[in-house]
């Protein structure tokens, strides 16, 4: 139910709007005058208001022009009610800020259709600030999100082996680089290429993301997880993620002559990954992990995945 507030100091014109929008379905108040409206309006904002043009002591002009100055009213349309016809006194009105005119005596159905027109209007004037609000706030976000994919790229620039990653605060990964993926695979037991693990989601978004997450692992070491750059609005996050044990990750079999690539895929072969798999974890294609394969299985002199695992195992855990 929408809400008209009437003011006019004729107790007569009140009577005759109040029954009218009472019959047809709207709430209403009533003041006597400008200064008893300004008044209502502290209590309660309608969501239109009728004004008298000609009345004692603050005229409807001098009224309107009050509402209009207030950040909390500015936007409630104003529609003023007159039996003049002075062409000056309704250009006055409309630059003071009311949106039309009613003229005496009242005609019901005109109301009607005048305070329906404007409510519509005034209700469509609110879902277009919302689309706004709402693509603001959306370029807003992407732009925080290139920021922080440049930011990300920049430090690839040093180190192409750095873990980085770009998440939002409901844990969709935006961007991860390679070395990022293989170790929230090789750390946390249930991993999405889209999704950040469960626990790694829970302390981003707690009190103590401001210190380092460290996770064990028995065969593969120690990571840490370090947040060290957040966008303004808090949106999206950069997360950086450093494996404290090298000896246990694709850069130690680095030293059986293999390519970095290669190492990667070994390094997933020992875990018991699939040829499809591994095509998944390093955004690569099958045929090119079958290569990669075939490659590293002629560098260190075996035929077979298992003998090739094995192999791996002596770099990655010799005292097993």
């Amino acid at each position: 139910m929408k809400t008209v507030m009437v003011v006019d100091d004729v107790p007569a014109n009140v009577d005759v709007v109040l029954n009218f929008l009472s019959t047809a379905n709207y709430r209403v108040l009533v003041a006597e005058s400008g200064e008893q409206g300004l008044q209502q309006l502290e209590l309660e904002a309608p969501d239109l208001v009728l004004l008298d043009l000609m009345m004692p002591g603050m005229d409807g002009i001098e009224t309107c022009r009050k509402i209009k100055s207030n950040d909390l009213w500015r936007q409630i349309p104003i529609i003023m009610m007159t039996a003049a016809d002075e062409l000056s006194r309704k250009l006055a009105a409309f630059e003071a800020g009311a949106v039309d005119f009613l003229t005496k005596p009242i005609q019901p159905e005109e109301v009607q259709a005048r305070v329906e027109t404007h409510l519509q209007l005034r209700e469509l004037q609110v879902r277009l600030e919302k689309m706004n609000q709402d693509l603001i706030q959306k370029n807003q976000q992407i732009a925080e999100e290139m920021e922080l994919r440049l930011d990300a790229e920049k430090q690839l620039e040093s180190s192409l082996e750095q873990a980085l990653i770009i998440a939002d605060r409901q844990g969709d990964i935006l961007f991860a680089t390679r070395q990022a993926r293989i170790l929230l695979d090789s750390f946390f037991t249930t991993t999405s290429q889209r999704l950040l693990p469960a626990s790694l989601k829970n302390w981003l978004s707690g009190q103590e993301s401001q210190r380092p997450l460290v996770v064990t692992h028995k065969k593969r070491g120690e990571i840490e997880v370090d947040h060290f750059s957040i966008s303004k609005s808090g949106h999206l996050s950069l997360m950086r993620i450093e494996h404290r044990n090298g000896n246990n990750g694709p850069k130690a079999l680095l030293a059986l002559g293999l390519t970095a690539r290669e190492a990667e895929v070994l390094y997933w072969i020992t875990e018991g990954k699939t040829n499809p798999e591994i095509a998944i974890i390093l955004e690569s294609s099958i045929n090119t992990v079958k290569k990669h394969a075939n490659n590293l299985f002629a560098k260190i002199g075996v035929e077979t995945r298992t003998a090739a695992a094995r192999a791996a195992l002596a770099v990655l855990a010799p005292s097993a």
